[in-house]
């Protein structure tokens, strides 16, 4: 997993065989299909490298200049990153070796340590400078500073942790120079896997969504992402096997507190039966018998739930081992590639562990420079409404529109989709209010700041950055109690609009200063690796430091809003784009909204929304059997969501605490 921020976990690259220009290398950003950015790579002379690192991501995107020296060995002992990040912060990076001691400064870091041919993990590294840091692995292993072999090795990081190579296949196809696919592990994550080509010089970084290669292979990606899939399959699927317990003959939880999230109420003293996929009977303890050959978890001072649904998630597979540690057994993918239905089947048949993808989300935009990510991308209205018609016969759900459609076409989309029995959610278009959308056809509002842009009239494009720095800079303006918002609650009653706002995925955004942990990490921060812990201490925040008070003062807004939806008896489904559910749920908790109908917001209304309530949703005879098991009580304190003991998808058994520890992770 990938969690709250992108995480890249290594850097740099050595001169490359394909060299445009003398001794420059160029690389392509490949999102979808298209080119959206480069890298350059320059030596300059024997032991001197330059990069250029830049991408356009809908607003977002890096600008980083970054200057590495190595020795003559090729150990990495100076290395300085300038320019911008993702979310447009200030890059001051810098790493050096002097005197037998190592140096570094960043966003929040200004210390030294003794140097023994460690590795520096920077914070705004590039994907091209993986390259040198496999010379760099290998010098280590030459001069017997680490344990390795022409296959694999590792080396210790600065500031702390070990990065591990392993060289997994050599493939020959065609058109492409012989090529290894490398696994890196070690930072309390799923493998990074790059390409290189046989000499050791760096190739490619692919996935479905967003690859880097050499400028001239750009229509070789798919055929990477190809070759590399059965190597992170067999990845998941081994975890699968290792994780998965499926009791022979049946389960019972005893003598347990049962939540039903509907009427909001709890029973004591209560047994649960599973048997296969199934729940067999829910009774009294002292009255239900426990058949001889089930497998007994013994539920005493424990509260047990339905499974969590993640209802704002891009699913990948790296999330999964993470979601079922943290409670999640369903999801609603809100946009990928078809790709997602292969997964889907590789969960069903415990290829791949994870959540059920329950839901699926037909994503639609534009075509053009500021396009979404993914999905079906159309030039006119008539692609848009065959995009509709290909969703629904793939079995889709309902659609999402994204930032750059038309705001004409959302009233006919939204009629197909109707038509064929598909709702219409997502982003609000550019140019367009979020009351419009609902008139149009909307039957659900994605994301708070969509809300809060309802408010500033319908010039605003927002396909760019400003859908989020706008709400930071002015969110704290809206009275919620006042004409207009009330009036807007109105509509959305009248309507009956679904809102899934995602508080966590701005939280850091508007509120996270440079050295804080990222507050979703702060309940568990004693448990991260020391690679995750930094990462996700490393700041989100996209206003300046004069804008911090009117940022936060903006956030608690959005979570006013957040409550005042709920008063106002509109439907709120939780949901992260990306983060971590439970804290997401903290979130509603902290803003006012009485647990027990936060914890609806996660089981219950999910299962309603979707349709799937007659076998989702709550603790009952005949429901599948998707239930999470806390060790504590999330109903008095709602922090206690954290405590997941065992989660159960389908009758099939999961450990968190076993899931943590293949990571590296700690658990409660």
């Amino acid at each position: 997993m990938r969690p709250l921020i992108p995480i890249i976990l290594f850097s740099a690259i050595a001169p490359s065989l394909f060299a445009s220009t003398g001794d420059t290398t160029f690389y392509h950003y490949v999102k979808v299909g298209k080119v959206v950015g480069q890298e350059w790579v320059v030596q300059k002379e024997k032991n001197q490298y330059d990069f250029y690192d830049e991408y356009n991501d809908r607003g977002r995107g890096p600008a980083v200049y970054t200057h590495i020296q190595t020795d003559d060995k090729g150990i990495i002992v100076s290395a300085a990153y300038s320019g911008v990040d993702y979310l447009k912060s200030t890059v001051n990076e810098k790493f050096y070796v002097r005197g037998g001691k190592a140096y570094w400064t960043n966003q929040f870091e200004h210390d030294s340590a003794v140097y023994r041919n460690q590795m520096y993990s920077a914070m705004n590294g590039s994907y091209a400078e993986i390259g040198l840091r496999l010379r760099m692995l290998k010098a280590a292993a030459t001069d017997g500073m680490q344990q390795s072999t022409a296959t694999n090795g590792e080396i210790k990081l600065l500031p702390s942790g070990v990065l591990r190579y392993r060289v997994l296949t050599t493939v020959h196809l065609d058109s492409l120079p012989s090529l290894q696919l490398v696994a890196f592990t070690g930072g309390g994550y799923t493998p990074d896997y790059f390409w290189f080509t046989t000499d050791g010089q760096f190739f490619a970084s692919v996935t479905g969504w967003f690859s880097l290669i050499v400028r001239g292979y750009e229509r070789k990606v798919n055929d990477l992402v190809t070759a590399q899939k059965p190597y992170e399959q067999q990845f998941f699927h081994d975890l699968s096997m290792s994780m998965t317990e499926k009791p022979a003959a049946g389960l019972a939880i005893t003598n347990t507190t049962v939540f039903d999230p509907e009427s909001g109420l709890t029973a004591g003293h209560q047994t649960v039966l599973i048997q296969q996929d199934h729940i067999l009977k829910v009774g009294n303890a002292r009255d239900l018998a426990v058949p001889a050959a089930f497998k007994v978890i013994d539920g005493t001072g424990k509260f047990l739930m339905p499974g969590l649904w993640d209802m704002h998630t891009h699913f990948y597979m790296d999330e999964g081992p993470f979601m079922l540690a943290q409670g999640v057994t369903n999801i609603r993918d809100m946009g990928n590639d078809f790709e997602l239905l292969h997964i889907r089947q590789l969960i069903d048949d415990d290829s791949i562990l994870g959540p059920t993808l329950t839901y699926l989300s037909g994503f639609i935009d534009k075509a053009g420079p500021m396009a979404g990510p993914t999905g079906v991308l159309v030039n006119n209205l008539p692609e848009a409404l065959q995009a509709v018609d290909t969703y629904k016969s793939k079995g889709y759900d309902q659609i999402k529109l994204y930032s750059s459609i038309e705001p004409g076409w959302v009233q006919p989309i939204a009629a197909k989709a109707h038509g064929l029995g598909m709702r219409v959610c997502g982003h609000i278009p550019a140019f367009m209010t979020a009351s419009e959308a609902v008139d149009a056809g909307y039957d659900e509002i994605t994301h708070i700041n969509m809300i809060v842009l309802n408010f500033f009239g319908d010039t605003i494009d927002t396909r760019d950055m400003r859908r989020l720095t706008l709400p930071g800079l002015r969110a704290y303006t809206i009275d919620v109690k006042g004409a207009a918002f009330q009036a807007f609650m109105g509509q959305l009653k009248q309507h009956h609009t679904v809102v899934d706002p995602t508080l966590s995925a701005f939280e850091d955004e508007d509120t996270q200063m440079p050295g804080e942990l990222a507050k979703a990490y702060q309940a568990i921060g004693s448990f991260l690796p020391a690679k995750v812990r930094r990462d996700a201490m490393n700041s989100s925040y996209i206003g300046t430091d004069s804008q911090r008070q009117v940022y936060g003062r903006s956030f608690r807004n959005m979570c006013s809003m957040v409550k005042e939806l709920y008063d106002n008896g509109l439907i709120v489904l939780a949901g992260t784009d990306g983060g971590i559910l439970q804290h997401e749920l903290e979130l509603y908790s902290a803003a006012g909204i009485p647990n027990a109908a936060v914890l609806k917001m996660a089981t219950y209304w999910p299962a309603k929304v979707s349709g799937k309530d007659n076998a989702l949703g709550t603790i009952r005879a005949g429901k599948l059997a998707n239930l999470v098991l806390v060790d504590g009580n999330p109903l008095e304190h709602m922090e206690d969501i954290r405590k997941i003991e065992v989660t159960i998808k389908e009758g099939r058994v999961y450990s968190p605490k076993a899931i943590y520890k293949q990571f590296g992770w700690g658990y409660y």
